[in-house]
């Protein structure tokens, strides 16, 4: 008697990728029938490994069932997003950086914070710290993103050193050394940069000119009151909004 392996990794992968898919539609991605990949599921959904959200018709019967992912116990999201600024386009040799900004937060449900508003935040740290913007007229500027990457409850002081807080955006900024100074350093550090499909950030150095989200803040409640500024960051909400009377 043959006997089929089981499928149960195959429909917890695919309750991740497909958040809300049915029945039907695991038993046609896995080749199975519907009364196989019910009996499946059902047990997964007892075993607390998916969850289960049941469509019912006006009779009180079930139309169908759509199949969710569970968060595991005790994991945070961390959604960020990062800016490096170099002196020139990346061609024979790794580029001198000139600066980084970023922007990260750590929530507890994902899909809680737009990447796209994060960025702007971004960008604005520049404008709050450097207003004469040398920084963004550089020739190369490149972007790297997480989004609801899961994380351990220990990397959320890591994550948001300033004020560990779940749901709080915190920015952060470094102003690297002269190009004379960090050529080399840079070069050494990582000499496969051109192997790398997002920019790798390097580590703070000692000379380097960084600034934590409680230093950032004060300089734009600083502009702010001087009328300099027309939006803020609201750390909760991961957005720039503007400024009232």
């Amino acid at each position: 008697m043959r006997v089929r392996p089981s499928p149960a990794k195959q429909i917890i992968d695919l309750v991740k990728a497909y958040p809300g898919i049915t029945r039907t539609e695991l038993a046609a991605m896995l080749d199975r029938s519907y009364w196989s990949i019910r009996y499946w599921c059902d047990k997964l959904e007892k075993e607390g490994k998916i969850k289960a959200k049941r469509i019912w018709t006006v009779r009180h019967t079930v139309r169908r069932v759509e199949y969710y992912p569970v968060k595991p116990p005790g994991v945070y999201y961390r959604t960020q997003v990062a800016l490096m600024f170099y002196a020139r386009v990346p061609r024979r040799k790794t580029p001198d950086p000139i600066a980084e900004f970023r922007v990260c937060v750590v929530s507890d449900k994902e899909g809680m914070y737009d990447i796209h508003k994060l960025e702007r935040a971004c960008l604005y740290i520049g404008v709050i710290l450097a207003p004469q913007t040398y920084w963004i007229k550089q020739e190369s500027i490149v972007t790297a993103r997480e989004i609801d990457e899961p994380i351990d409850p220990d990397e959320l002081e890591l994550s948001v050193p300033v004020y560990k807080r779940l749901n709080y955006a915190e920015r952060y900024a470094c102003f690297f050394r002269s190009r004379r100074e960090s050529s080399e350093w840079w070069r050494n550090e990582v000499p496969d940069y051109w192997e790398y499909e997002e920019a790798p950030v390097p580590l703070p150095r000692k000379g380097d000119y960084e600034y934590d989200e409680k230093y950032i803040k004060a300089q734009e409640d600083t502009l702010v009151k001087a009328k300099f500024l027309k939006y803020r960051f609201d750390n909760r909400r991961g957005e720039m909004v503007a400024v009232t009377e």
